[in-house]
């Protein structure tokens, strides 16, 4: 069965090959057969104005030849009406295989075949890794897209194997490192120099990836095998096939946006940790922080908690001393458990809202996000217009959400937060507009199906926006036996680093890490433990591990800075 799955390309090519010839001796039999039928008719014509003389069969075929061919020397002629009807005949047919038959057979048959050769010769067959450690992609997609633009950043060498030669050919001139290969052949992967690779990656659909991972994993039994899929029966098969890591993207989004929920409450909200350093997010809508500058909140020497960043309706800053808090900042926190219990108690309740949110959109993203709501128990309601995926979710209302009343009857006026999952940006961006004309106040969270569309949202008033391309890429990146990265919302990122040799025995204020990189230091771990809240003069240890909040540009600086000494 596996021989015979191999051999299904290979014998479409065959038949195309085949195909092509008989078209190619079609044309040759007609061709024959006419110049046999007119050799025979001028026999006959030209006895008769001969009187019955016999005519030898190689002088008319060197009659058709020449009048066929259009040359015409004249030397034999038909005297009457009927010779010369038939001479007429005789060379129309010819223009017509002249002009139009033989040009077609020659840009089908040499022409074609030679260019097609010609301009395949510029894809190569075959990867030679100028170093070891490439990462091979499979599938030519937003995903794969994004994850080489991350691997180009930070210098990591890779190649994308396609099978179309055209969609080859187009990214080669994109200056896209391909090959041209059949992912469903062993050869092609080792063409690809896969003993080498640090990684494969699938981002097809989820049958092809089954093959590709089952493939890749026959020629590499020790090698990481990275693949998307789309439903979750799909990820134990998966695994059997080969892959060792399997990313279900909607899944991952799901739990992203429900994470930033954080307007049911002045509660911190952990996001993520580094071992014992937690990174939370809190509201603090109706708090006492509420008017004062950071400087004067003291939550450092009182919680022990480390402001490390503010959020401004979506829009991400680094904590100054004199930055005013407002009931719609958002604080981004690190600390451990124990602070952030002691922070709560303090600020829990000053305002709590049980409404249900809203999530529109009943697709994989919008049950995703249902699902981990619930694991949260935080109630929600989801705005649906076509019934079928309305009648996936729980607490389904069927409508549409661009329509006012729907949206009233969700809970609009109390609702806390707005959570919108459409597969399409363009609807997005107008929900998003929408929503935030309806509720000046309430917490907007969206998704962008694709990165460029980021930026425009945030503008139409989202306060979290969220690409699935780069939070997939991320993810994929982040296995390449690379430091541990935290995605805080799209290209915010807070990472840890083992201390560079640069810095060791430096203290924080005259390493002016964020005057050179832009990044800002979150915490240090050192064999004195961890540090959230290092002074000035605080000194980088030997075998110790940096932990800082960046965006990607930053982070590249940072290695660029401290690391590649």
């Amino acid at each position: 069965m596996k021989d015979f799955i191999k051999s299904i390309p290979s014998s479409f090519q065959q038949k195309r090959k085949q195909r092509n010839i008989f078209r190619f001796l079609r044309f040759a039999g007609v061709l024959a057969f006419l110049v046999v039928v007119y050799m025979n008719i001028f026999r006959h014509l030209m006895s008769q104005e001969r009187g019955d003389q016999v005519v030898e069969w190689i002088e008319s075929f060197y009659w058709v030849l020449t009048t066929m061919s259009t040359l015409g020397y004249g030397d034999i002629t038909f005297v009457g009406s009927p010779g010369r009807l038939f001479s007429m005949v005789v060379l129309f047919t010819g223009v017509f295989y002249l002009f139009i038959v033989l040009p077609f057979v020659f840009m089908e048959f040499l022409y074609k075949p030679f260019m097609e050769y010609q301009t395949g010769a510029r894809v190569s067959r075959k990867f030679e890794p100028a170093e070891q450690n490439h990462v091979i992609l499979t599938h030519y997609d937003s995903v794969s897209h994004a994850l080489m633009d991350k691997l180009t950043q930070f210098g990591y060498p890779f190649v994308l194997i396609v099978e179309d030669l055209k969609q080859a050919l187009e990214l080669h001139d994109m200056n896209i490192p391909v090959m041209l290969g059949n992912l469903n052949e062993s050869q092609t992967f080792t063409d690809a120099a896969l003993a080498n690779a640090a990684m494969v990656v699938a981002t097809d659909d989820d049958i092809r990836n089954v093959n590709i991972a089952f493939h890749a994993r026959d020629e590499a039994p020790q090698l990481p095998v990275v693949s998307t899929c789309s439903h979750e029966t799909t990820e134990e098969i998966l695994t059997l096939a080969g892959a060792t890591h399997v990313i279900r993207p909607a899944k991952q989004m799901g739990s992203f946006l429900a994470r930033r929920i954080i307007c049911t409450d002045n509660n911190t909200h952990v996001i993520g940790s580094f071992d014992e350093v937690q990174i939370a997010e809190a509201t603090i809508h109706g708090t006492p922080l509420v008017g004062k500058e950071l400087k004067d909140t003291s939550l450092r020497d009182e919680f022990g908690v480390n402001v490390v960043g503010m959020w401004e309706r979506g829009h991400f800053q680094q904590p100054e001393a004199n930055a005013l808090l407002n009931n719609h900042t958002v604080l981004l926190l690190a600390g451990r458990e124990a602070n952030f219990k002691k922070y709560d108690s303090a600020f829990s309740g000053f305002s709590h809202n049980d409404a249900p949110v809203i999530i529109i959109g009943a697709g994989r993203v919008g049950r995703e996000t249902a699902k981990s709501l619930d694991s949260m128990n935080i109630p929600y309601r989801v705005i649906e217009s076509d019934e079928k995926k309305a009648g996936m979710v729980t607490n389904a209302i069927l409508g549409d959400a661009a329509e006012k009343t729907v949206l009233e009857r969700a809970g609009i006026n109390k609702a806390p937060a707005v959570v919108i999952t459409s597969h399409s940006d363009e609807t997005n961006v107008y929900l998003t507009i929408y929503c935030r004309k309806l509720r000046p106040d309430i917490q907007i969270i969206t998704r962008a199906f694709l990165h460029r569309n980021v930026e425009p949202l945030h503008r139409a008033g989202a306060d979290f926006v969220m690409s699935q391309d780069h939070m997939g890429a991320n993810t994929i990146f982040n296995l390449l036996n690379r430091a541990e990265i935290l995605m805080v919302t799209e290209g915010l990122d807070i990472f840890s680093q083992k201390t560079p040799k640069s810095l060791v025995g430096i203290k924080l204020k005259d390493s002016r890490i964020k005057e050179k990189t832009g990044c800002s230091i979150v915490a240090i771990k050192g064999d004195g433990g961890t540090i959230i809240t290092p002074s000035p003069d605080h000194q980088f240890p030997e075998q110790g591990e940096i932990i800082l909040i960046g965006d990607e540009a930053a982070e590249k600086a940072f290695e660029d800075k401290f690391c590649s000494s």
